[in-house]
């Protein structure tokens, strides 16, 4: 630690070199990296199935879910983690 640093009387100052700081962020994306679980976009017959509903219904209320991505002008794809987190907020919303 350089003298300046010495003299400097505050419990919060930090004095890294490059590596240990990478090596410190190179732990939290690997940290962080763990809990992710990726997620896949699903069409609308297998996401009607997952929420019990017919496809037709869903196209038609697809606007309404957070967990709808438009693709393209015709091309609707439902966010399978967000269909999973949409369930799970109304299971609790309902307990």
């Amino acid at each position: 630690m350089s003298e300046a640093a010495k003299k400097i009387d505050s419990p919060l100052l930090v004095q890294l070199n490059a590596d240990d700081l990478r090596a410190i962020i190179r732990e939290a994306v690997k940290s962080a990296s763990r809990g992710m679980v990726e997620d896949r976009l699903i069409d609308a017959d297998e996401a009607a199935k997952v929420l019990c509903v017919s496809a037709d219904w869903l196209y038609r209320h697809a606007k309404q879910f957070p967990f709808t991505r438009k693709l393209d002008r015709k091309v609707l794809r439902f966010s399978f983690q967000g269909i999973q987190r949409y369930i799970e907020s109304r299971r609790l919303a309902g307990a």
